[in-house]
């Protein structure tokens, strides 16, 4: 046993040494902290964002042809692809070089190379430096390099001006950095009416070539156009199109696809736009489950130091040896209440009732038990104590809102040991923890009415070590702590469905991370309530930080429908700092000498509206 005392105030010490290292790098603005729960970002995801719905480009160049251009769609009152992802604030600005009739191969005043020398030519640059402002390249290439009839040279000429534009876009930074091109796979041009339906092969060539460029340059992704509207001309009404085979200009603002033989209109221009909001922000909700992880594990540390340890600490008598059992659990109420129209649970049942949930903003129900074991000091001097904890926390299956375009939800089962030693006037705590987390995620589309719920999972590590001294003032206990946490994630590999693609196969690097704390907790001594009951009151204030948070890496690879052209898409998503202060207060009411139950309350004083938390804790000693 003395082997290991030795070896835990060696701990502390390196323990002391990172955490006041910690705290002198930590030194970041307000966009190195975030709440707790916030998501991952992505690289057009504004500092600090929790939200997908904050993914925005700050530049939007678009190279293409008339499916793009704005001297096409504004003349004739349909809508662009482009300017709709302005208008619901993906993008802030665009910068639209678009040509109708404009080919990807060289040699005509509209071509790929034409447009991309006048953007770079303008008053609006690519920033390769810049990591804050992220800009974006839409290639949207190969109709009229195909034609009516196909091309006459097997796309030999589009494919050498595609591959030298791209590399001029490279070379002048636009995937530099956080700087994305994304490379448009066209829909089966076969199938307009006007088309000779002999060039669909051309179209599979001339996206498979695509899809190359793409998987051979890092920062480039492939759209793929091709499934989501091969999904629509199989199966119109269930994508509200009443007609996709002829050309409807007045139909086309409604239920039809073409506005003229060759052209979509208002409706198949939003499936483009929507497409391309897809790319932007999918692997955002796969990659931001981490940090629930990480949050649920923080969080259940905590929780033990709390309401299972600290008031141990601090006794003024000697423990009482033998088991203690804590049982815990949160006060969130789940209240039924009549569904609101267009209410939607996730599961495939549907059900009149749904759930509002109070006290716990965070909606998760916690619940878990833990075992303290104090030995008796025969066995040794000054031993410590042992326990195990297990924790499951689960929030209703059911998403506010219907028509929200993604709703999501982690639930997680942990199970820590740990152990506490006193030694000479400092206790040490060890807590080494593992979680199982499950994700659900929902998403809907409401131009197309379509609807798809995921089911995903991870597990977390996390190894704590505290170090705390205690002494006394009066009638309280002043106990100042440092902690050091590593955790490390993974994320099972999972085939998702898509709302506009074919289904999508993700798969992640192994991240980690390593966070310090600071805090002071303040305890009460036990006032006499008569009865042989006291009541303990405490309160703390801690201060945590991330000094190292790896980032996590993605790749995405659609696996088949009509596409399956096996693009691969590979995305780092960083994770934004960690940087908050958090009260709590603490109260225990000892009914007996055997039995207690304790109230906690604590906030993050950065985020008052979700990090506030309310739990209850019955404690029996035997």
């Amino acid at each position: 046993m003395s082997l290991i005392v030795r070896h835990t105030a060696i701990s502390a010490a390196a323990l002391i040494c990172l955490a006041l290292t910690g705290c002198a790098s930590s030194g970041g603005g307000a966009s190195d902290s975030a709440p707790p729960g916030a998501l991952a970002t992505n690289p057009f995801a504004s500092p600090g964002a929790t939200s997908f719905s904050e993914v925005k480009v700050k530049t939007m160049r678009v190279y293409g042809d008339s499916y793009s251009a704005l001297d096409f769609t504004e003349p004739r009152g349909t809508i662009n692809w482009a300017t709709e992802l302005r208008n619901r604030g993906r993008v802030e600005r665009v910068d639209n070089y678009a040509i109708g009739g404009a080919r990807a191969a060289r040699g005509t005043s509209t071509a790929f190379d034409r447009q991309i020398s006048a953007s770079l030519n303008g008053n609006n640059p690519i920033k390769s430096d810049d990591p804050l402002n992220a800009d974006l390249a839409v290639v949207y290439f190969g109709y009229n390099d195909i034609g009516i009839n196909g091309s006459a040279d097997g796309l030999r000429s589009a494919r050498a001006g595609y591959f030298d534009g791209i590399n001029t876009l490279i070379r002048a930074g636009a995937t530099s950095g956080s700087n994305r091109i994304f490379l448009t796979q066209i829909h089966d041009w076969s199938r307009n009416p006007r088309n000779d339906p002999r060039t669909a092969s051309q179209v599979v060539q001339w996206n498979d070539f695509i899809a190359g460029q793409a998987n051979a340059n890092p920062n480039i992704i492939a759209v793929d156009l091709y499934t989501v509207f091969n999904r629509i001309y199989e199966n119109p009404a269930r994508f509200g199109f009443v007609n996709v085979t002829t050309r409807d200009f007045r139909r086309s603002f409604i239920d039809a696809l073409y506005l003229d033989l060759n052209h979509f209109g208002n409706r198949g221009q939003d499936v483009i736009s929507r497409t391309f909001e897809h790319y932007l922000t999918r692997g955002w909700e796969w990659a931001s489950t981490v940090n629930a992880g990480a949050e649920a594990a923080l969080r259940l540390n905590q929780d033990i130091d709390n309401r299972v340890l600290l008031f141990s600490h601090n006794q003024r008598q000697q423990p009482r040896s033998g088991f203690a059992f804590h049982a815990m659990g949160s006060l969130a109420q789940e209240v039924y209440q009549p569904s609101r129209p267009g209410a939607f649970p996730l599961s495939a049942h549907p059900t009149q009732r749904d759930f509002k949930t109070t006290l716990n903003p965070s909606g998760q129900d916690t619940r878990g038990f833990a075992l303290s074991f104090h030995p008796e000091q025969n066995l040794g001097r000054n031993v410590g104590s042992l326990g195990l904890a297990i924790n499951t926390s689960h929030t209703p299956r059911y998403f506010s809102e219907r028509h929200t375009a993604l709703s999501q939800k982690t639930d997680f089962n942990a199970t820590t040991v740990y152990w506490h030693k006193a030694v000479q006037g400092f206790d040490f705590t060890t807590q080494a923890s593992f979680l199982r987390t499950r994700t659900d995620s929902y998403k809907y589309d409401d131009l197309l009415d379509l609807r798809v719920a995921n089911a995903g999972a991870g597990s977390t590590w996390s190894f704590e070590q505290r170090l705390r001294h205690s002494s006394r003032r009066g009638n309280l206990t002043f106990s100042p702590w440092l902690s050091l946490t590593h955790l490390t994630h993974a994320l099972d590999a999972q085939t998702a469905q898509s709302l506009y693609t074919s289904d999508v196969r993700y798969a992640a690097s192994r991240s980690s991370e390593w966070l310090s704390g600071v805090g002071l907790d303040v305890q009460s001594d036990p006032i006499d309530l008569g009865h042989r009951r006291s009541l303990t009151l405490g309160a703390g204030l801690s201060h945590l930080f991330s000094f190292k948070r790896d980032a996590m890496a993605v790749t995405m690879q659609e696996t088949g429908g009509f596409g399956a052209f096996g693009a691969v898409q590979r995305e780092s998503f960083t994770r934004p700092r960690i940087n908050r202060t958090q009260l709590g207060l603490n109260a225990a009411l000892s009914l007996s000498p055997t039995f207690n139950v304790q109230a906690h309350y604590a906030t993050d004083t950065g985020n008052l509206k979700q990090g506030q938390r309310v739990s209850l804790q019955a404690n029996m000693k035997f």
